[in-house]
């Protein structure tokens, strides 16, 4: 499962950078993340032809311990690199208070319900996605009324 979870992650991380045409994915690659840590997703890419490398942390849960826990170890991620990282934090679904704790610790994020917020230096990428509502019924035909009993009749 935690396989999965890391291919949708990367398929998710491809079509929001594909989005933009001035964003070039040179590579992405897993990496260990130590002990506890799982694996991390390192992308290389070029903005306007500047080199940016993103590091990305998939969890398997958005409760808010388990957010918390990503973004410290993104943060030992990214303090650590001796180059400018772009910190991601990716999850299946994100609560809207997980979203705003990834904002307040400066960190992109993206889920795979469609919901993303990648800040690259010179470009920004926000997608909201739209629940799902039940589809509603179709229409149903007008009963017809004495007029339109008259044009039917006839």
């Amino acid at each position: 499962m935690k396989r999965d979870l890391e291919a949708q992650a990367i398929e998710a991380l491809k079509a929001a950078l594909q989005d933009v045409s001035v964003i070039k994915l040179r590579e992405i690659r897993t990496e260990s993340g130590g002990r506890k840590g799982g694996k991390n997703i390192t992308a290389d890419i070029d903005i306007y032809g500047h080199h940016r490398v993103l590091v990305c942390k998939v969890k398997d849960s958005s409760e808010i311990v388990c957010v918390k826990r990503g973004l410290r170890e993104l943060r030992t991620l990214t303090k650590n690199h001796g180059k400018e990282m772009t910190p991601i934090f990716i999850a299946p679904v994100l609560s809207d208070e997980a979203q705003t704790l990834c904002r307040e610790k400066d960190s992109s994020f993206l889920d795979l319900a469609g919901n993303a917020r990648l800040m690259l230096s010179e470009v920004f990428i926000v997608k909201h996605s739209m629940p799902h509502h039940k589809q509603l019924p179709p229409s149903a035909e007008s009963l017809p009324t004495s007029e339109t009993t008259r044009f039917a009749i006839a």
